[in-house]
Parts: C-alpha cells; structure tokens; sequence
C-alpha cells in the first residue's frame, strides 16, 4: 500500500508512505533523497526496502529533499527543514509515532541533524556516515601503499608530503555539512545517553574517510561501545551499492535492525 502525502512550504513537497498502518505504534522509517537521487533512491534501493519493511508491518516514507527529483527549491527552506516538515506531516496524517530517519551519504547527514534537532527521532540510518580520519586512517592508509609493487614505491615517496595530509584532493566534507569533531563527539555522546539507535555501516566507496574499522571509536569515544550503536565495516560494497548481492546485504541488515527496534520497544513487527 503506497499513500502521497504533501507537505512543506505550500504543501508542494511530496513523500511516499509504503505499507498499511500496523496495529501497534511501530517506528516510521524517513527516507531523504541522498545528493541527486532521487526518492527511489540508488538503483530504486528505497522503494525495495519500503516493501521489504511493509511485509514485517513497518513504515517506511520516502521524500525528496528541496531541488532533487520533482522537489522544487524554496529560499530560507533546506533538507533539514524538509525533513523536520516530513515528520510534522506523518504525525498529523499517522499520529504520534517513533520515527527512523537517515540513508546514504547526505541523507545520513540530515538523519544525524534531525535526530540532534528533534527528540521525535528514536533511531538513525547513517550509510556513509560522519567520520573523522585520524591516526586509524594514516595507519591503514599507510599499510595498504606499503602493500603496492615495489615498482610503485617511487611514485608514493614522491607524494609523501600530502600522504599526511587529512584526505587527498576534494574531500567528503567539502560538500557535506557536517559539525566540528568535537561538537560530533558531543552530539554523538547526547545521543546515546537519549537512547536513540544507531546503525552505521561504512562502505569500501568512502575511502577518503573511513579505512579503519577503530576509527570510528576514535571518532566518538567510550559512547561508540554502546549497545544502542551498531557498526559495521563492509570494505567489499561501493557507496551507492551497485552490486544486487550489496543490496540484498544492505536490505538484509536494515530489515533486521529496524525488526529489532519493533521488539525493544515492547511491539512486533
């Protein structure tokens, strides 16, 4: 079942809600469109998920973000407003709920945002997620050049001045919006200790950020070993998740994880 719910400045945002309304009040799982895909997701990635979700009885609404897809762009209104309206207009056509907000990339970021930003939000999706590089990263940076053929020594030494730099060239953050690492810590630190899910899975695309699985504890300190906080290191998958093993991975883990958020809170799915 697929339901279009307007929302936004002038109600000219539109979102799709798959699957019927459960019996029990069970989370709402926020789909943002990630960088230019858009509501379908990469290689129609949310709307198989929604219909995986819907068979268990879960929610899922997907949306495009402001000047994606068919979202036309508004002044002094940003995905993070869209997703906060996304959650106002759920709650009016659904009633109170949990929602789950997050995905890849910079949907991963307004997930992370919104959850900062409104205590509505019990768990996030962070596909690609935050992460700050770090001693982790130089040492895993470091071991793979190690690994190359000896003939590709010369080359490495030669730019053995930017190896040390924090990413080569345009990185991750000149195009996400993300916080100091020390207000992430902190933000991170708030929400573990509100009890809100976390599932994290870095990707073998993200390279210029993540390359070690113990950066994301140096990343965010004690809190990272929490058991509200899932993470998962898949080196094999890209970022968009091209592969159909990948994404029936992917599917798999989120099926699951969203399953058990039902049974911790006392409802099934």
């Amino acid at each position: 079942m697929n339901e279009i719910i307007d929302f936004g400045p002038g109600r000219r945002l539109i979102g799709v809600l798959t699957g019927a309304a459960p019996a029990h009040r069970g989370p709402i799982l926020l789909l943002p469109s990630a960088g230019l895909q858009p509501r379908s997701g990469p290689f129609r990635l949310h709307v198989e998920l929604g219909e995986m979700l819907a068979a268990d009885g879960i929610r899922t609404f997907r949306f495009d973000v402001p000047g994606v897809g068919e979202a036309p762009r508004f002044n002094g209104f940003d995905s993070h407003a869209a997703t906060l309206a996304a959650i106002d207009a759920l709650e009016a056509a659904c009633g109170p709920a949990r929602f789950v907000v997050g995905g890849i990339c910079s949907a991963a970021d307004m997930g992370w945002k919104a959850a900062v930003h409104d205590k509505r939000v019990s768990a996030v999706l962070l596909l690609d997620g935050i992460c700050f590089t770090g001693p982790w990263f130089q040492y895993a940076r470091t071991v793979d050049r190690l690994r190359r053929l000896p003939r590709e020594w010369r080359r490495m030494l030669r730019g053995l001045p930017d190896h040390f730099q924090d990413s080569d060239g345009l990185a991750t953050t000149d195009f996400r919006d993300w916080p100091t690492h020390g207000e992430a810590r902190r933000q991170f630190s708030e929400l573990v200790e509100r009890g809100v899910k976390q599932l994290w899975i870095y990707t073998g695309g993200y390279t210029d950020r993540f390359l070690h699985r113990r950066q994301f504890g140096w990343t965010f300190g004690p809190p990272a070993h929490s058991p509200h906080v899932t993470m998962h290191y898949w080196p094999d998958c890209d970022h968009t998740f091209f592969a159909r093993a990948h994404r029936d991975r992917l599917l798999r883990t989120v099926n699951d994880w969203m399953a058990g958020l039902c049974e911790a809170s006392g409802t099934s799915a």
